[in-house]
This record gives C-alpha cells, sequence and structure tokens, in this order.
C-alpha cells in the first residue's frame, strides 16, 4: 500500500459562490490563495432522487461513490448498507489508520466503526448514544448531541451557553485552547449585550470542535483524519437573504435586519478559513494532504419563508409518540429537528407505525412520513395555537403535555439546497483538478481511496481525476 496520508474537512453545503466573495474582502487568505491557484473546484450532484437534496443523503452518495437508488440513505437514522461502505470505512477495512470527529454517518459507533483502526472517533452529531473511542470523550458527545438537537430556528441565550460551557469545560480532555475560551466569552458577552444576534452561538460549538480534532491530529496522527462542520450551513439557511438581498426580486425584510446580519454568512467562513489555515499548516508539517469538501451547496430560496412568530419543537420524543399511541417499545434516533426517527425494529412494526401517524393526520397534511427497512423518519411542522397549545391532526393539546415546546423564531429561512458544492486541494504533488472546473460528486470516494493506496471496490466509477 503506497499513498499519501489525508486530512478531510468538510464544510457541509458550502457553495463556491460564497467563498469567493468572502474571499475578495480579504478576510480569508487561505481560501483565497487556493481560488488564485486554480485549487477550488465545484462538486455536482447529478443523479435521480425521491425529493430534494438532503445532506444525509448527499453525503451518503459523496462518500459511499454511489447512488442514492443503491446506498438507501435519505435521512440521518436510515440504516448504512455493508454492501456500500463509506470510503473511510473501506480505508479501515484495508489496514489504514482513521480518526473522525462529528462526521456523518459515523454512528451507531458499534456498528459504523467496528472494523479496523480507529484511533478516534467522536461520532456524528445526529448519534442517539454518546459512545465515542477513546470512551473519555462520552460527556463531550453528550453535550454536543444536545446543542445540535435545540439547533431549529430558534436560539436561547440561557440553554446555549449552559450546553457551551459544559463542551469546554473539561480543558484537560478536550484540549480547547485558551484563545477558544476567550473567543467563546467574547462571543456570549457580545451576544448578552445585543451587540451580535443569538444565533451566533452556534459557532461556539465548531470552535471547540476544532481544537479537539487539532488536539487529537496531533496526538494520534492517523493515516485518515475527517472532520464534519455545519456552522456555515447554519449560517447561511438564515442569513442567505441578509448577504445576498439582490438574488429577490421583492424587499422582503426590512433594511435594519439585512445590516444587522449581513455579515453572518461572513464571519462563519472567516472561522472556516482560519481553521483551515492551522490544519494546512499542520498537514505541510506532517506532509499530509489536505482536502477541503461539500457535497452541495446553497443558494437563496425559491419558498422564502418570512413569518416570524412561534414554532412548534418535539423536546420529548417518547412522549410525543406515547400521545399518538406508537411505542413504547420503540427507539428514537438522532435527527435535525424539524425530524423524528424512530426505529421500530422490523418492517412491519414501522409499517404500523407508518399507518398510525397518517391516521392520527387525519387529512391535515403537516408531516411526511418515510419508510426504510424498520425505521420511520417523521418530517413535521406542528400548528401553533398559542405559546402553550398546539394542534395535533385535528385536536388542540397542551404542548408540554404531548413533549412539544414552543419557541419564538429568532431568525429567517432563505437559503436552500444546491447541486453543486466545492472540493479544494492543498499540499499534494499529484493533484490535477477537472479540466471544466467540476466534478461529479460519485467521482470523489474513488479518487480518494485511490489516494490513500487502496484500491476502489468494484462498484465504483473509475475517477476522472486525482487529488
Amino acid at each position: 500500500m503506497d499513498g499519501r496520508k489525508l486530512v478531510v474537512i468538510e464544510a457541509n453545503e458550502v457553495p463556491r459562490r460564497v467563498v469567493v466573495d468572502v474571499a475578495a474582502t480579504g478576510r480569508t487568505p487561505f481560501l483565497a490563495a487556493l481560488i488564485e491557484r486554480g485549487a477550488l473546484v465545484e462538486t455536482v450532484v447529478d443523479e435521480e432522487l425521491p425529493r430534494e437534496l438532503y445532506p444525509s443523503q448527499s453525503w451518503a452518495s459523496m462518500n459511499t461513490g454511489v447512488t442514492f437508488a443503491e446506498h438507501g440513505v435519505y435521512w440521518y437514522g436510515d440504516p448504512k448498507p455493508d454492501a456500500h461502505p463509506l470510503y473511510w470505512q473501506r480505508a479501515a477495512i484495508a489496514g489504514l489508520s482513521i480518526g473522525l470527529v462529528n462526521t456523518l454517518h459515523s454512528s451507531p459507533i458499534d456498528r459504523q466503526c467496528r472494523n479496523g483502526d480507529y484511533r478516534f472517533v467522536i461520532p456524528d452529531c445526529f448519534s442517539a448514544g454518546h459512545e465515542t473511542i477513546p470512551a473519555r470523550y462520552s460527556g463531550f458527545q453528550r453535550a454536543n448531541t444536545a446543542l445540535t438537537g435545540a439547533n431549529s430556528r430558534r436560539t436561547s441565550l440561557r440553554p446555549d451557553v449552559v450546553q457551551l460551557a459544559r463542551l469546554a469545560r473539561a480543558v484537560p480532555t478536550l484540549g480547547t485552547r485558551a484563545s477558544t475560551l476567550a473567543d467563546i466569552a467574547r462571543l456570549v458577552a457580545g451576544v448578552a449585550l445585543g451587540r451580535i444576534p443569538r444565533e451566533r452561538l452556534r459557532t461556539g460549538q465548531f470552535f471547540v470542535l476544532r481544537d479537539l480534532f487539532l488536539r487529537l491530529l496531533a496526538q494520534e496522527s492517523p493515516d485518515l483524519a475527517v472532520l464534519f462542520t455545519n456552522h456555515v450551513a447554519a449560517a447561511m439557511h438564515r442569513y442567505w437573504y441578509a448577504m445576498y438581498p439582490e438574488d429577490f426580486a421583492d424587499e422582503h425584510y426590512r433594511w435594519d435586519w439585512v445590516a444587522r446580519h449581513r455579515d453572518e454568512v461572513t464571519m462563519a467562513i472567516v472561522a472556516l478559513d482560519r481553521f483551515l489555515g492551522e490544519v494546512h499548516r499542520w498537514c505541510v508539517a506532517n506532509d499530509r494532504t489536505l482536502i477541503v469538501c461539500s457535497s452541495m451547496g446553497q443558494g437563496p430560496s425559491s419558498r422564502l419563508d418570512t413569518a416570524l412568530g412561534h414554532e412548534a419543537v418535539i423536546v420529548d420524543p417518547l412522549r410525543f409518540l406515547q400521545a399518538l399511541k406508537i411505542g413504547p417499545d420503540v427507539e428514537v434516533l438522532g435527527s435535525m429537528a424539524p425530524q423524528l426517527t424512530i426505529d421500530c425494529g422490523t418492517a412491519d412494526r414501522a409499517a404500523e407505525a407508518a399507518a398510525r401517524l397518517d391516521d392520527v393526520d387525519a387529512g391535515q397534511v403537516f408531516w411526511d412520513v418515510d419508510r426504510a427497512a424498520g425505521v420511520v423518519t417523521l418530517t413535521y411542522e406542528i400548528d401553533v395555537v398559542d405559546e402553550r397549545t398546539v394542534k395535533i391532526g385535528r385536536s388542540r393539546r397542551l404542548a408540554r403535555s404531548v413533549g412539544v415546546e414552543v419557541y419564538p423564531v429568532d431568525d429567517h429561512s432563505s437559503g436552500r439546497h444546491i447541486a453543486r458544492g466545492i472540493l479544494a486541494v492543498a499540499n499534494s504533488p499529484t493533484f490535477k483538478p477537472p479540466t471544466d472546473g467540476l466534478l461529479d460528486y460519485l467521482d470523489y470516494a474513488p479518487a480518494v481511496l485511490r489516494h490513500l493506496g487502496v484500491e476502489p471496490d468494484p462498484h465504483h466509477r473509475l475517477p476522472q481525476f486525482r487529488i
């Protein structure tokens, strides 16, 4: 096996347009250098899908190198087939050492990371459990998943600050730097004083993940290390309009709202760039290749959500399911609001649960139900009557009695998924980008495996470029 060791930063949903526009401001020197060298290309999604693009689907396609029709993973909780391993699983089976932080589809850890030399695994933030490799990071994972579970269209200052404190307090264990603690303190103070929007608290989660990854990378030095971050995607979904009001024919938000939030996406990219600069310096010093990629991007939403007010979020899934007479012998898997993923154990029990959900709906469409093997994923939009009451089907219920809480909405939804992401490569003597600057994302996994010195699987396509 004669390959080159690799560090991969998965920057979820980041499009080329945003990277180029922020680089033009002079605030992202690392990304600007990549653009200048022609090392930034676009990934392209070109496959039949059952519905619109979704991150768990697009990363499954990109990281297995096969289409959705073959792997069948659309929601976070959908079963992952052994026949089509993710490229890092394939590398582990081939004998390479692996390190993962927050990478999608790395949970459940006992199934997804059971074969091979895994030096460290902090599973994806949608994991139902809190198991980690090494086990001492399980407390961190508990706080990491709690923050993600709260990451809908609202941000509450006190609960999120408590969770951030739990993430960062174990400084000796996590490797959180004093400068990062200072960054988080400034972030919290700025929000408390009203100088910056509360939603920027979400970047504090990235700060701690960043430090943890850098520490583990230096300590364990695996052949392949992967980190996933969603902080840029979160900012774009909420503030695309503020960054690009010219993308919309009508004026949807007041000028003062635009002015207050104009830099939110830029600040998320700046935080990413600083981290990439640190990782790149480590890669140069340790003779590693660095990849920065996204499986898709974002653009302006054609269904602009301008409604503020309140949103209902399921906070006690088992109580919610009990109210719908589902369970109790089901397991709730990790998911991002507004999704609820339920493992029913068998296909027959999943069919029964799906039928029950459809029956509760009683003709009023406010959720979609998807099934994969024994798993049911519910995408919900619960009608809010007032701050204490919701409408389930045709019945009004006290929100807390059915495991639901009603929150004031703090932000907007103006960014949507698009079929083009990014791929950038640094410190590779063999990198040869596609001549047209476009890369079918199904070519990515086999190209990474070849770079690592691992022969792609028979079901992979012959990649048309080299990393």
